[in-house]
């Protein structure tokens, strides 16, 4: 159990390892019943309803959500669709992924105190709202995706993910024409200038940067999205749609506030690594939980 929920080891490791500890062998889907049987055990005692309102109390949470494969190929309940999935920057070949495909969503507290792992019958926005605690009005940690921006109405705001950010800048960084995309490096020593200048003040025992510090930080990301645009506006890009420089660029002007809200809420995390688990734990443990149903936790 401890491997399996605790430690986000896959089913056939955490079966591999027990054998080797306990010198008793046992298979994937006895790993399996065994968090399943611990699972509605905790349900039934409300272990479920507490780790949501635990969640619900703090003023910072980290989510993402990673798609699955379901042996149970029968549709799941969940919320009714609300059109067409919400945009990914980081899709590849800029195709959305599949909104009513089954899907984990990872909510969690960025220093791993609480982490919970939910089943969702889609990536609709409508079933990742409901992953979030009603009661949730703190910050919330995200990778980019766009379903969870219309939570800002009830949450104080979204912080973004400085990391996937960076991965992005970089993949634009190898498009050229020459050096005429270095613009993504410079947007990628703002940030880490930026990161230094918080762990700094945090060393100090400062609740905030220095305005003018913070100034200059923002008017260099202005200027080097200001020429991402300019020189990628027009630019032809064979996968069809706007460059991938523009697109970057683009999104970097409209979630500014996001991108820099470490910089003003220290409790912020830079990254929102700490709610990537690995993707084949949610692929393992998600057999065919109904919608909404906890599947992991730990704190």
């Amino acid at each position: 159990m401890l491997l399996s929920c605790y430690g986000n080891v896959p089913a056939e490791r955490s079966a591999r390892l027990t054998g080797m500890i306990l010198g008793t062998q046992v298979s994937p889907g006895w790993v399996d019943k065994a968090v399943a049987r611990v699972s509605a055990k905790l349900e039934d005692a409300g272990f479920d309803a507490a780790m949501m309102a635990a969640l619900a109390a703090e003023d910072v949470l980290a989510a993402d959500e990673t798609p699955v494969n379901v042996l149970d190929k029968a549709p799941l309940p969940g919320p009714a669709p609300d059109g067409a999935g919400e945009a990914d920057p980081e899709e590849k070949d800029g195709r959305a992924e599949a909104a009513g495909s089954p899907h984990v969503l990872i909510v969690g507290t960025p220093d791993e105190r609480l982490r919970l792992l939910l089943a969702l019958a889609s990536r609709r926005k409508g079933s990742v709202a409901a992953g979030i605690p009603a009661g949730f009005t703190g910050y919330l940690m995200t990778d980019g995706y766009a379903g969870y921006q219309h939570l800002l109405s009830r949450i104080a705001g979204i912080g973004q993910c400085a990391q996937h950010v960076i991965r992005r800048a970089r993949q634009v960084m190898k498009l050229g024409p020459g050096r005429v995309q270095e613009w993504a490096a410079d947007i990628i020593k703002v940030l880490g200038d930026a990161w230094r200048a918080v762990e700094g003040a945090r060393a100090r025992g400062s609740t905030g940067l220095d305005p003018q510090v913070l100034g200059d930080l923002r008017e260099r990301y202005d200027t080097a999205v200001s020429f991402g645009i300019v020189h990628n506006r027009l630019r032809d890009w064979d996968g069809g749609g706007n460059h991938p420089g523009y697109a970057l660029a683009t999104w970097l002007r409209d979630y500014k506030e996001q991108v820099f809200l470490f910089t003003r809420h220290f409790g912020v995390s830079f990254t929102n690594n700490v709610s990537e688990v690995r993707h084949e734990v949610a692929r393992g443990e998600w057999a065919a939980r109904k919608e909404g149903r906890l599947m992991m936790a730990a704190g």
